[in-house]
């Protein structure tokens, strides 16, 4: 039976067990679908291995089977050894929403990891904020994936969005084609979350947004007098809720507009993310998209 994602995210911290939660995640959207879209790039065979529980069927070689009477999966050149990086916004901004972005993020990173190696790929993890930490580089197996889920159970949001020569200095570290998966609301100054994607592009990473927005930030549903407070600086801004919202929604609406366009530019996945969506029906409709490409 698939299982789906219940749990309050506000929820994690007391459970402090972010790899249960994440395989449950991974597990009831994989049963639904038939193959993954995180292949290689290479459809140039290269070798077989004996197959191993979960593997995809369609490339078992049931000539062989038929030979040996034994299960033999086909290998690609890039199949075998995909590096996907995961880069995860761990900025104040993120820890927000009554659905929390920052749980929310951590999950979807953990469940993401947990899909990678589970199809013998690696992942690996980079968390980006005031500071950048390339936390662990990309790796496969499952004392790896349980290493990054324990990193992710003790990960806090915290300080502003500053990307710069640090995170570019990970981004370097990106040697070989891959996929990068970045985890964020995207809130940075300037045009330094663009300046991520021309990164990334450049070093060949196929690339993939999950533009995480809480229901607050989508709907605007506050009234009366409010005082809102930027999370990153402390700036604090009184406004009338019912006079601001139709200005609010239309800046957030371009400020969306924007993204796409820069994504289209860069040749970036954009997935848009409600928090308060469960996660492995908003990953099954994504995952069920791109195979459909």
């Amino acid at each position: 039976m698939s299982p789906s994602l219940t749990i309050d995210p506000s929820l994690l911290e007391a459970l402090d067990d972010i790899s249960l939660v994440a395989r449950n995640v991974v597990e009831g959207f994989l049963s639904g679908l038939h193959h993954s879209p995180f292949l290689g790039y290479s459809t140039e065979f290269a070798s077989y291995r004996q197959y191993m529980r979960g593997d995809n069927l369609r490339y078992v070689d049931w000539k062989v089977w038929g030979r040996t009477d034994k299960l033999y999966v086909k290998q690609f050149e890039d199949d075998t050894n995909l590096a996907c990086q995961i880069l995860l916004d761990c900025s104040a901004s993120m820890d927000f929403g009554q659905s929390n972005k920052f749980h929310y993020g951590r999950l979807l990173a953990a469940a993401l990891a947990y899909l990678m190696v589970r199809q013998h790929d690696a992942a690996g993890l980079t968390q980006f904020g005031a500071r950048t930490v390339q936390a662990l580089p990309a790796r496969g197996g499952r004392h790896h994936v349980d290493d990054l889920f324990q990193l992710l159970a003790g990960t806090a949001a915290q300080g502003q969005t500053l990307l710069g020569d640090d995170l570019w200095h990970v981004v370097e570290t990106f040697n070989r084609r891959g996929l990068a998966v970045i985890i964020s609301d995207l809130f940075a100054s300037g045009e330094t979350i663009f300046q991520l994607f021309q990164q990334l592009h450049y070093h060949r990473q196929e690339i993939i947004v999950f533009h995480l927005m809480s229901a607050e930030e989508l709907d605007f549903s506050y009234e009366g007098e409010c005082l809102f407070e930027d999370i990153e600086t402390g700036e604090e801004v009184p406004v009338h809720a019912g006079s601001f919202r139709k200005e609010y929604l239309a800046r957030f609406g371009q400020f969306r507009q924007r993204l796409e366009y820069e994504c289209e530019k860069y040749e970036v996945d954009y997935q848009p993310l409600r928090t308060d969506a469960p996660l492995d029906k908003a990953l099954s409709a994504y995952l069920e998209k791109r195979l459909a490409l």
